[in-house]
């Protein structure tokens, strides 16, 4: 890690909006409602990569079409977050810190364009990023590393000089692949994870935001 850090990319699902616990009950909903039953251990692989991906994988495992799965999912989902969606905690102070410190903010998505559109209009009004990346905006979404990379070149820095926040493996895989100094923040349902590739491991964003300022900062 050498050089400056000017910009910060924050993952949305279970990073930067508390969503992961309405992921899980929707999908838990979903599978119920298909009569397979339910096994949260199920979609453990597919934290951190779009919702068609565990979706085919949920389908293909018990003998469903992809489609149903989906479908069941998305209006399960959409009835649990009719009211908004919570910021993780820190969200507002990390953004606070790197905006003070001058580096430009960012967030890299596995979601659609729609979900991340609304997500982030939910958001307290202080929270503002300067791109966003959706699943319709690349070829290859994580772990690629496409997805990071647009991220640095919409902000106009070089991969090199950005950090990634990240809460699952395949996320943090992306940003490393990108050339990022990447940090984990697991949360209650990634903590279990592998996080080994991190450059550290954060318990929250509020720390994890200190920790990337420790590095030498763009001025």
């Amino acid at each position: 890690m050498s050089g400056a850090i000017a910009a910060a990319l924050f993952d949305l699902d279970g990073l930067a909006v508390d969503s992961e616990p309405l992921h899980v009950e929707a999908w838990r909903r979903a599978m119920e409602e298909s009569g397979s039953g339910w096994d949260p251990a199920w979609i453990d692989p597919y934290f951190g990569t779009p919702v068609s991906n565990t979706a085919a994988g949920l389908a293909r495992d018990h003998g469903l079409r992809t489609d149903d799965v989906a479908a069941l999912r998305d209006r399960h989902f959409a009835e649990l977050t009719e009211g908004g969606i919570r910021p993780r905690p820190g969200l507002v102070e990390a953004v606070r810190m790197f905006r003070d410190a001058g580096l430009r903010v960012g967030v890299v998505s596995s979601g659609t364009r729609d979900y991340v559109d609304r997500a982030l209009a939910a958001l307290p009004q202080q929270v503002g990023f300067d791109a966003t990346v959706a699943a319709e905006d690349v070829r290859r979404t994580k772990p690629d590393p496409e997805p990071y990379l647009l991220g640095a070149r919409l902000l106009g820095i070089e991969p090199e000089a950005c950090a990634a926040l990240e809460d699952a493996p395949a996320g943090l895989a992306s940003a490393v692949a990108a050339g990022m100094v990447a940090v984990a923040v697991p949360n209650e349902h990634t903590s279990g994870m592998d996080f080994g590739d991190a450059a550290y491991v954060a318990p929250n964003l509020a720390d994890a935001a200190r920790w990337i300022l420790s590095l030498e900062t763009a001025q």
